[in-house]
């Protein structure tokens, strides 16, 4: 799905990613054990079978979901559905994520895996993190009724949030994970209150329970884009370690106009940048604003309305924002602040 910076708080959450730590006490193991431990971690979430309830604490609210993951033949599917509200449905089966939008009437589909609010919330592989974060470990504690070790990811600059992680200890399945700012505070949480590792899950728990007729269907587009149309802009310069990571054009849930869509990473973090359609209308907030646990900036460029957004601090999401130029986003940037 392609989220507006117009849209809710929990339609945008989906298409951002999440959750993590910031100041932290005496590390009780050293760097190459808690790299080992991050790893372990990528392989228990997508090769375990897992089913249970974790709750989404972000923005100010807290919503519980169903989990049920497949891991059979190499290949991986998923589903969640919200336990609260309307009842949003998510359906992964490799890359591919399917979300139903029951109070919408609306399915969106996109070739995107951290659609997933719980993939969302992991950070990416210990190689991918590079000199801009430090990884240790803190000791021993229960979740879930479950023995776990406590996995801290500290940023070493201001531009990126950090991690702690609780990951079980037989499997390194993560049962809670926090995003913190650069103050400390909890931007976001997940936190299983049941879980089972089953040996087999069917295929039929993959199928959606959500009927889905009469809904109107959305696919996000590809670097080509709605109607052939390609992306025209790129950031000219990135905090060090971000980097490109897609490049879109595609309808809005809420617009009748494309918008063109970049994402920068550095492994962890994601800012995504929305640059609106010229003739699209809309009562746009620019400046800096709080959307749910994101950070948001946006402004006006060349008569488009520029926003970037992401879980991130203010000053990355600006500095992007601000660096946005024409040219082709796949080109170098001038160099990292």
């Amino acid at each position: 799905m392609l989220a507006s910076p117009r849209q809710t708080p929990a339609v945008l959450a989906a298409a951002l990613i999440a959750v993590a730590l910031c100041t932290v006490p005496a590390a009780l193991a050293d760097d190459g054990a808690a790299h080992a431990w991050l790893e372990r971690m990528h392989r228990a979430v997508e090769e375990l079978n897992y089913e249970g309830v974790f709750v989404h604490v972000h923005g100010g609210r807290a919503e519980s979901h169903y989990v049920v993951h497949r891991y059979m033949d190499g290949r991986v599917s998923e589903r969640i559905v919200s336990l609260d509200g309307a009842g949003r449905e998510i359906v992964r089966h490799e890359d591919e994520v399917t979300c139903i939008l029951p109070d919408q009437r609306t399915v969106l589909v996109e070739g995107r895996r951290e659609l997933s609010p719980l993939v969302s919330a992991l950070p990416a592989s210990a190689d991918a993190l590079g000199v801009h974060y430090e990884l240790l470990l803190q000791g021993q504690t229960r979740i879930a009724e479950r023995p776990t070790e406590i996995l801290i990811i500290q940023p070493l600059d201001g531009y990126r949030y950090g991690y702690k992680l609780w990951l079980d200890q037989d499997t390194a399945m993560p049962l809670k994970t926090q995003l913190r700012d650069e103050t400390g505070e909890v931007v976001e949480q997940i936190l299983f209150t049941s879980i089972s590792l089953p040996e087999y899950i069917p295929a039929s728990a993959m199928a959606p329970v959500t009927p889905t007729e009469g809904f109107t269907w959305l696919r996000r587009g590809s670097a080509e884009g709605h109607d052939g149309q390609r992306v025209e802009w790129r950031a000219a310069r990135l905090p060090a370690g971000f980097r490109l990571t897609s490049a879109a054009v595609s309808m809005m849930a809420d617009s009748s106009y494309p918008v063109q869509h970049l994402v920068y990473s550095d492994g962890l973090a994601a800012v995504s940048v929305f640059i609106e359609d010229p003739q699209a209308e809309g009562d746009w907030t620019l400046g800096l604003a709080r959307v749910g646990g994101a950070n948001a900036f946006s402004l006006r460029h060349d008569g488009r309305v520029v926003t970037a957004i992401g879980e991130v601090p203010a000053r990355t999401v600006e500095a992007i924002a601000r660096s946005l130029e024409a040219g082709d986003p796949h080109e170098a940037p001038d160099g990292g602040h």
